[in-house]
This record gives structure tokens, sequence and C-alpha cells, in this order.
């Protein structure tokens, strides 16, 4: 088994600064020899590496790379792009990001070292949540395929040692369920946050209690969706054991931050925070519009840059990503963190009606309502041109219904200045998400069709 009791986090802010700066240094003198695709862009902001002697000259000279910039270079450059930074043949892996944008696939190559990393990467949020030698593992996350997230579970838990329990994605939710049944105990599990939710509903419905079922569950690990607080309270109590989270993504190689022994849930109730690997990525969270840092405790885009990786590293790379940072000083473990719960996608924003409407605002607040299984919204234009939103939602069996629409709308309007139509459906009506949820849609432009 690797060593993943590091002391990184016991560092202090001096030691973990200077960790970064000696990979940093490393980092820009390869990939200025080895890749046309940075050298070109750190000679064009005049970052050359010998100017780079510290992390603020590292973050005010190096310029940001997107996914669009990625995606030129592998187009006019097939498969990988000018910005592979090894020879073709020591490329063990290839990567594709999921897509789910819809912008395209970013294309990435691994080194044999890489796929070390990516297991690393999976294996050390788990450890930290709890995972040890011989437990055995529930992996609902999809694998296979061409992901990182796909390749990096089962490499993770081998890693620490502990047995994969790992059913094909296309069983059913209640097939899973028997899978876990037969297999008890069931230590660890690892699923998307919308699966999770199924998971737990599912066993309601068949009359089974979580925690009696699996009593030997040291912790659930969720990744890839936001949730409200209330929510993650009562996960808590259903399966009897920590809630925790990890933030993670292709261009980090696996994951980039998570919680430890704290979980996701902060004492008293409300959100924990995710402890950035420093070490392994270094994390900026800065204001969209003016590339500023945030100060603890406020919001801002996530870029990140990787530290350790050989073949596709990524420098200053914008993710997209809103969170919510908290400074080293103020996590009391060395380490920045963001909030958990709270990860969100600048590009997923509606305007309604002239206010900014998050989708995971209102998922927070729909999914505070312990009545709610499931909800899908959708914006529209109604016959006179007016902009309408629309939330369906399924209840719990054995809920009571009257009063929830109202109480709904109320809350949604109270947090978003924005009036919501609720309406009631039956479960069936709704689709089931087993990995990333896509609740919303946009319907408003096919309104103003002739």
């Amino acid at each position: 088994m690797i060593a993943l009791s590091s002391g990184y986090d016991r560092l202090g802010r001096a030691g973990i600064e200077a960790i970064q700066m000696r990979r940093v240094s490393a980092l820009l003198d390869r990939v200025y020899r080895t890749s046309a695709f940075y050298r070109a862009k750190l000679d064009a902001a005049g970052a050359a590496p010998d100017r780079i002697g510290s992390l603020d000259a590292f973050r005010d000279l190096v310029p940001f790379s997107t996914k669009a910039d990625f995606l030129e270079d592998q187009t006019a450059h097939p498969p990988f792009g000018t910005r592979l930074c090894v020879p073709r043949e020591r490329v063990a892996l290839i990567n594709l990001t999921g897509g789910t944008s819809g912008q395209g696939q970013e294309a990435y190559g691994r080194t044999h070292a890489d796929v070390q990393t990516l297991g690393y990467l999976h294996a050390l949020p788990w450890f930290r949540a709890g995972l040890r030698p011989g437990h055995t593992v529930l992996n609902c996350v999809p694998t296979g395929g061409m992901t990182t997230g796909g390749w990096g579970p089962t490499e993770g838990i081998r890693l620490i040692g502990a047995t994969a329990l790992t059913p094909p994605a296309a069983l059913s939710t209640e097939a899973k369920v028997e899978l876990m049944m037969r297999f008890r105990p069931i230590h660890f599990i690892y699923a998307s946050t919308n699966f999770l939710h199924r998971l737990t509903e599912v066993l309601g419905a068949l009359g089974s209690s979580p925690r009696e079922a699996f009593p030997d569950l040291v912790g659930v690990f969720i990744a890839a969706e936001g949730y409200p607080p209330e929510w993650a309270s009562r996960v808590q109590e259903i399966w009897g054991c920590p809630l925790h989270e990890g933030y993670g993504s292709t261009q980090c190689i696996g994951f980039a931050a998570s919680t430890g022994p704290h979980g996701a849930v902060a004492p008293g109730g409300g959100r924990g925070t995710m402890d950035m690997f420093e070490w392994m990525t270094l994390c900026e969270v800065l204001d969209p519009e003016t590339g500023r840092h945030v100060a603890s405790g406020e919001e801002g885009e996530l870029v990140v840059t990787n530290l350790t990786v050989e073949a596709s590293p990524v420098i200053r790379f914008r993710t997209g990503d809103r969170v919510r940072y908290f400074a080293p000083q103020d996590t009391g473990r060395g380490l920045g963190a963001i909030e958990c719960g709270g990860v969100g996608r600048y590009d997923d924003m509606l305007k309604i009606r002239g206010n900014n409407v998050w989708p995971d605002a209102v998922d927070a607040t729909v999914f505070a309502f312990p009545e709610v299984a499931e909800y899908v919204g959708r914006a529209f234009t109604d016959a006179e041109g007016r902009t309408e939103v629309e939330l369906r939602v399924a209840v719990r069996e054995g809920c009571g219904a009257d009063s929830v629409p109202e109480r709904i709308c109320r809350a949604v309007k109270e947090r978003t200045n924005v009036t919501m139509r609720v309406t009631l459906v039956d479960r069936t009506e709704l689709p089931e998400f087993t990995y990333k949820a896509r609740r919303w849609t946009d319907e408003r432009q096919s309104g103003y069709r002739l």
C-alpha cells in the first residue's frame, strides 16, 4: 500500500508554498522545452521560466488556459495537441473529458507515472475519510470508458488495499441493492451525490433502513453535484456514518480537494469544507471578472495547475467551477479549502426576469424539504411572450403533499427573487439520475419561433 498519511497538511504555509514553488519551476522549465503550445503561450505573455521567481510572479505573469484553447490545439494537431509534453510512445493511457459542457472533449495522454498519480488522487481522499485495507467498497460511479473518473476509482481502491464491489452502470438501483446485501459487510460507499440520493430513496421504498442493513459503514463519499446542508445531515442520520465529499476533474487528474475526518457536515450542522491537496494541484480561486484572488469566505472561479503531471499538464486552467474559498488560517489545518455542497458552474446560470438564478441554489432550496424525492425545472416562454418557470416535484411515498407546492414556491422566491410555479407529479414521471444530474432545461428560445 502506498503512503497516504504523508503529513503535507502539517507542513505549515511556508512548507507548502516552498513545495509549490519548486514544482512550479520544474513544470515551467519542462513544458517550455517540450510543449510548443505552452512555449508559445509563455512567450506571448513575456513569462519565460527564468522570469518566474515566485508564486506571485507565476500568478501575475503566466496566462490562463481554457477548454477552448485545448480543443483548438488538439483539432489543429490531433489527437493530443502540441501541449503533449512527452514522446507519443510514452503515453500509457488516453483520457477524455466527459463532454457534459457540450463544448467538446479534451484529450489527455497519461504516462505510467501519471496513472499512478491518478490512483493516488483517488485513494488519498478515501483514506482520509476512513477507508482502510480489507474494507469492501461499493463503487457506484460508472467505471471504464475514457474519463479519469472512470479509471480512477478501481485504481485508488487497489492502491489502498481494499476490496472493490463495482456493479455495472446499466444495472438497476434495485439490483445494486441486492449486490450490497449479498456481499456484506459494506464498509464504504462512493457515489455521485445524485445516485446516493437515489440509493437512499430505493432502500426506503424497499422498507430497509440503511444504518441497520449496513452497520459496518465507516463513511459515504460523494462527488460531482451540490446539495443542501439539511440533506447532508439527513444522509448521515439515515446511513449512520459520516458523509464525505471530494472535488475532482479530469484536469486535476483525480481529486484536488476532499473532506478529512471532519466530514462534509460542520459541527453543529451547516456546510463543512474540503481541504485542497495543494502539494499536488496549485489551486487559485479568482474573481472571474478581475482575475484577482478572492478573500476568505468569498466565491470565485477555481483555476488549477498540475504540479506533478508528466504527459498533459494543465497550467492555470480556468475550470468554470464556482466555489467558496477559505484561507489556510481559517481552516485550522494548514491548507486552503473550499466549501462542501456548494460547487456550481458559472455557465449554468439562468437569467430570469433580470435575476441571476443558479440551478444549484434551487436544488439546495427544494431538497431542503424532506418530503421531496426528485424534481426538474424548466424556463419557457408562454403564449404572451413572458418568461415562466415551472418546477415539477415528486414527493416521497407516504409524505403529506398538500402544502408542499406553496411552501417550496415561497422558499424559492425568497432565495432567488423569482416566482416559480410548482407542480406535483408522480415519481415515475421524473428521470432517475445515476451520475451528474441535468435537472434544468431552458426552452425560451423555442418560444419565439414562428
